[in-house]
C-alpha cells in the first residue's frame, strides 16, 4: 500500500477559476470540492514526495484545497497501476513517464492539458514538454527532466594530453578523437597502451571510455548521433537499420580493440563502468545528470571530474532526453475537473516546481528555476552553469509496452558486446523481438 503524506487544509475555498478545456468544464466553474473531500496524488519518489510537501503546502494556502500524496516504490507504482484502473479508483493526479504514457493515453484516462498549459507551458523547456504532446494535443505539465553527459576524469585526460570537451566518432573512418584518446587513457601496469608489443588487456590499470550495452547513455546518443533512430516516427522499432548497426557495431569494438572495459564483463556487471570512474580507472564515462548525485558523493575530493556533451557523430552530438511529468486522470465526476486543473496548473508554475529545483531532483522543467538549480548544485560542491539545454536529442522508447520490447532488445544486443554475433547478424533479430513485444 502507498505511503500517504496529508497536506491538511489551512484556508477556505477562495474559489479560483477552473480550466475551460477540460471536459468542458466553465472557466468560471469554482475549484472546490465538497467538505471532507481531497485531491489524491501519487509519485513513486520518496524525496519527490517530500521536496512536494512544502510545493503542496503553499497550493493548499493558495486554493483551499487539500492533497494527500501518495508514494509507491517503483515496482508497485506500475503494479498498482492497472488494478486502480480495472477498479476506477486512480489517483487525481499521477508521475508519468514516456515508457508508459502512449497506453495511458491510448486507453483514455488521462485529461488533455492545453487549456491549462495556456500560458505556462511556454516557460517549460521544449525538450521535456514535447515528450508529451500526442494526437495535436498536451496530455502531462513536465515536472523534471534528464539527459545524457559525458563525465571525464580531467586528470587521466590532462595526463593523455586529450580534451574531452568536445569528442567525436565516426565507424567509418580508421581512427578519430575518441578512440585516440580512449587508446591514450587505456594504460596496462606496464605503462603500454592497445597496439603496442606487449600491451596486456588483462593488467588495464585504467581504462578508456564506457562502451557498453547502456540504452539511455549509450546506445540512444551513438545510433542517434550516427543518424539512426530507435523508433520511426510511427513508433515502430528502427533501430536496425544502416546506421544503427554501424553504431553499435562500432561501440562493440571499442570493448574488444581494449579502449573500454571487456564487453562480457560490462554484460555481466552494467554498473561496472560507472563503479570504475568513481574508483579513478576510468576516463570517460558517458552517463546522464540522472548520475550527478552519485558521481558528487561517491567521488567527493579524491580527483578532479568534469561534465561535456556527449560524443557527437556524424549527425552531431544526440544526448538522449527523458522527463517525468504530472498527467490529471479524468474524473468520473465532471464538478472534480477543475480542482484538478489548479493542481496540475500550480504543479506547471515555478513555484509550485521550486522545492524540487532546490533539492536537485532532475533538471527544474520550468525555465525560470534553472538558476536556482544550478546554485543549489554549487552550494553541493558542482559547477553546473556550463551545462546547457540540447538543442538536438535522441528521443526514449515510446508507446504500449515499449519499456518490454526494449529489454528484449537488449539482451540480444549483449551478443554483441560478448563478441557472440555481429551488430549485422544481431541488431535485425533483437528488432523483430521488439516489435513482436509491441505487437
Amino acid at each position: 500500500m502507498p505511503t500517504r503524506r496529508q497536506l491538511l487544509l489551512t484556508t477556505a475555498a477562495m474559489g479560483m477559476a477552473g480550466v475551460g478545456a477540460l471536459s468542458g468544464c466553465s472557466r468560471e466553474a469554482p475549484a472546490e470540492l465538497e467538505e471532507g473531500d481531497v485531491l489524491r496524488m501519487r509519485v513513486w519518489s520518496e524525496a519527490a514526495a517530500s521536496a512536494y510537501e512544502d510545493s503542496l503546502a503553499e497550493f493548499t494556502e493558495r486554493t483551499g484545497l487539500e492533497v494527500e500524496l501518495e508514494v509507491l516504490t517503483w515496482e508497485d507504482y506500475w503494479a498498482q497501476l492497472p488494478l486502480d484502473i480495472a477498479a476506477e479508483s486512480l489517483p487525481d493526479v499521477l508521475w508519468m513517464n514516456t515508457a508508459n504514457f502512449a497506453q495511458a493515453q491510448a486507453g483514455g484516462h488521462l485529461l488533455e492539458i492545453g487549456e491549462v498549459a495556456k500560458g505556462l507551458a511556454s516557460e517549460w523547456e521544449d525538450v521535456a514538454t514535447d515528450l508529451y504532446r500526442l494526437e495535436d494535443g498536451l496530455w502531462g505539465v513536465p515536472q523534471i527532466w534528464e539527459h545524457s553527459i559525458l563525465v571525464a576524469h580531467e586528470g587521466l585526460v590532462a595526463a593523455a594530453e586529450g580534451d574531452a570537451s568536445a569528442l567525436s566518432f565516426d565507424p567509418e573512418a580508421s581512427s578519430d578523437p575518441l578512440r585516440d584518446l580512449a587508446r591514450a587513457l587505456t594504460v596496462d601496469g606496464g605503462g603500454l597502451h592497445p597496439g603496442q608489443d606487449g600491451f596486456d588487456p588483462g593488467g588495464r590499470v585504467t581504462y578508456g571510455f564506457s562502451a557498453h550495452p547502456d540504452r539511455t547513455a549509450v546506445l540512444g546518443p551513438f545510433i542517434a548521433g550516427q543518424g539512426g533512430s530507435w523508433q520511426d516516427e510511427e513508433g515502430t522499432m528502427s533501430f536496425a537499420s544502416e546506421e544503427g548497426i554501424a553504431a553499435v557495431q562500432y561501440l562493440a569494438d571499442l570493448a574488444a580493440d581494449h579502449l573500454a572495459p571487456s564487453g562480457t564483463e560490462t554484460v555481466g556487471d552494467p554498473a561496472l563502468c560507472r563503479n570504475l570512474f568513481l574508483q579513478g580507472k576510468l576516463g570517460l564515462l558517458q552517463t546522464g545528470t540522472y548520475d550527478l548525485h552519485t558521481l558528487t558523493e561517491e567521488i567527493g575530493g579524491d580527483f578532479e571530474w568534469g561534465i561535456h556533451p556527449v560524443v557527437a557523430g556524424p549527425e552531431g552530438a544526440r544526448p538522449l532526453a527523458h522527463a517525468i511529468a504530472a498527467v490529471g486522470i479524468e474524473p468520473r465526476d465532471e464538478d472534480r475537473t477543475p480542482a484538478v486543473a489548479e493542481l496540475l496548473r500550480w504543479l506547471g508554475e515555478a513555484d509550485g516546481q521550486r522545492p524540487l529545483a532546490e533539492n536537485r531532483l532532475g533538471i527544474p522543467a520550468h525555465r525560470d528555476l534553472r538558476k536556482a538549480w544550478v546554485e543549489s548544485w554549487s552550494d553541493a560542491g558542482l559547477d553546473l552553469s556550463e551545462l546547457e539545454v540540447p538543442k538536438d536529442v535522441a528521443h526514449p522508447e515510446t508507446g504500449d509496452r515499449s519499456a518490454i520490447a526494449t529489454g528484449r532488445a537488449l539482451k540480444v544486443i549483449a551478443g554483441v558486446f560478448r563478441g557472440d554475433a555481429t551488430a549485422e547478424e544481431a541488431l535485425p533479430e533483437a528488432q523483430q523481438a521488439a516489435r513482436d513485444a509491441m505487437s
